[in-house]
């Protein structure tokens, strides 16, 4: 941050303080506008004043001005494919896919912006030209529209579930193979980063997992399943449901594992869009595989 400007709330603008910044600078989030908020970045009449602070006609608000997510040119990138239109990279796991500051360095879209700058200003700022998302512990194919119109056409074939994907995972116990897990989600409200099964009257989200194939016959054993919807952490919290958390998923109850910090054993292998002829593959990586077979 560098510069601010003082901004005059007019009649009609949002009344609470948190609000009004995020209204004013629609790139960032809700958790890095309070965060601002909070580091005493932002002003009212001159004083610093909490997220909650009332806003009335008149008032001068100090906002900072925020640089836009900064290109990162180290890491490694391994491309999938790529056409005019699309690109698929293999997200490596324990690294996160997009950023949650715009300060934030060491995210796949830091260092996809700097490989490919047509990416700016596509879709939402801190995860410039995706498509979809991927955990920070889970690898595996992620897809970026490179243009904003395949972006948006691209984010509407999700949302009509005509992409199908398949995931490999290390998990614990032997699933049932043809089995579907067939329960909608809802944020837990004793700890909002876990999804659980829905109640009567939670804001819920339908949610289908197909078991395809189950390898191994020990302690942990790798698994295959399908998913056509993308509700947050589909996958790891169905398995935890069926009883075979994710190995190294200590949010959904997995058991500990030899992985690097921040990963779990999940893994985003295929992704098929019939209706743009695209079918794209990412390979076990070499830390599930050996854990598949050492367990």
């Amino acid at each position: 941050m560098t510069q601010a400007r003082a901004v005059r709330v007019e009649a009609g603008a949002p009344t609470r303080l948190d609000a009004f910044v995020r209204a004013e600078l629609p790139h960032l989030s809700r958790r890095v506008a309070r965060l601002l908020i909070d580091e005493g970045a932002v002003r009212v009449n001159g004083r610093f004043a909490a997220k909650g602070t009332s806003l009335a006609p008149g008032d001068e608000v100090l906002l900072p001005e925020v640089p836009g997510l900064a290109p990162d040119e180290t890491g490694m990138l391994d491309v999938l494919y790529q056409d005019d239109r699309v690109l698929a990279v293999d997200k490596p796991g324990g690294i996160p896919g997009h950023a949650l500051d715009p300060r934030e360095r060491g995210t796949l879209a830091s260092m996809l912006l700097a490989r490919h700058p047509e990416l700016a200003g596509i879709g939402d700022a801190l995860a410039p030209g995706f498509v979809h998302r991927l955990d920070t512990g889970t690898s595996g194919v992620l897809l970026v529209g490179r243009t904003a119109e395949d972006h948006l056409a691209l984010r509407s074939a999700f949302a009509r579930h005509e992409v199908t994907k398949r995931y490999v995972a290390v998990v614990t116990g032997r699933p049932q193979a043809g089995r579907v897990i067939d329960a909608a989600l809802a944020h837990d409200p004793r700890d909002r980063r876990r999804m659980i099964a829905a109640r009567a009257g939670d804001r819920a989200w339908p949610a289908a997992t197909r078991i395809v194939e189950t390898r191994g016959h020990g302690p942990w054993n790798l698994v295959t399943v399908e998913i056509r919807t993308g509700v947050t952490h589909q996958v790891r919290a169905h398995l935890a449901l069926a009883g075979h958390p994710v190995a190294g998923d200590l949010l959904y109850g997995g058991a500990p594992a030899d992985l690097a910090p921040l990963r779990h054993a999940l893994h985003a292998a295929r992704l098929e869009l019939p209706s743009w002829h695209l079918e794209v593959e990412a390979p076990l990586p070499d830390d599930l595989a050996r854990l598949a077979r050492d367990g």
